[in-house]
Formats: structure tokens, sequence, C-alpha cells
């Protein structure tokens, strides 16, 4: 965006802040009503919603990919019970300690999603502190992005 572009009020500098500080809903009423009215606006409206869907389809990766393998390991333990019984099988012992292992999964979930939402907060503060001042934010390499979609 060009020095041009830069917010000429401070009703356009709320309006962008909003955008980017309440999520994909906000960033899309803000975009579908002020698309036509203000430049800098329909930027920075579009540019939280990129972030808000690439956020989201991140987060759910990391929490299918925790799914997957819960109920894969779950599914071996419960697997080798149902073959095998109690009768000798050859994997057995490593198949119940990664089973039994299982139970730290639950601890290692916090430890994934904490640091990842942190993240996504951290950059929506920036980019509202940032529009609230008037100033042109652009997330790395999506405001690019953003930038050439609007173009064409």
């Amino acid at each position: 965006m060009s020095q041009q572009s830069l917010a000429n009020s401070s009703d356009e500098s709320v309006l962008a802040a909003i955008s980017h500080f309440f999520g994909w809903l906000v960033a899309l009423i803000v975009w579908a009503t002020q698309k036509d009215k203000s430049p800098y606006v329909r930027y920075q409206s579009m540019q939280a919603l990129a972030f808000d869907l690439i956020t989201g389809i991140a987060v759910s990766i990391v929490f299918g990919c925790m799914s997957v393998l819960i109920f894969a390991v779950l599914g071996i333990g419960i697997g080798d019970i149902a073959i095998y019984g109690n009768q000798a099988n050859p994997l057995a012992e490593p198949i119940r300690i990664v089973v039994a292992s299982m139970a730290a999964v639950p601890l290692l979930i916090p430890c994934m999603i904490i640091p990842l939402v942190a993240i996504i907060f951290i950059a929506r503060l920036i980019a509202t502190i940032q529009t609230l001042q008037g100033k042109d934010f652009r997330y790395p390499w999506l405001g690019k992005l953003v930038e050439r979609y609007q173009q064409s």
C-alpha cells in the first residue's frame, strides 16, 4: 500500500483495528460494509480475514494430527488386546509401553496449542496497535498476497 492509502480519519483506524482484533466475522462485516468507502479499511479487513483463515487452518491441522495420533495409538493397543488377548505377542511389550505413554498426550496438546494461540494473539495485538495509529500494517508475506489480490 502506498502512503496515500494510510488512514485518513480516526474512524478508519478504529475500523481497521477492530477488523484485526475481533476475528473473521467482524472483519468480514467491516469489509462488506466499508470496502467501497475506504481503500485502507478494505485492505486491512481483507488482510485480517486472510490471517484468520490461515491461522484457523493451522489450528485445525494441529488438532487433527493430535487426534489421529491419539486414536491410532489407542487403536493399536486395543487391536493388540483383541487379536492376541493373553497369548504371547512378540510386540506386546512395546505396544503396551506406547499405549501407556499416551497418558501424556493430553499434556502435550496444551504444550502445542498454547504457544500457537499466543503467537496468533500477539500478531493480532500488533496489527491492532499499528492500525489504531493509522499506520499501514502488513502481516509478513500475507500483506503482499492480499494487495496483489485486490489489484486483480
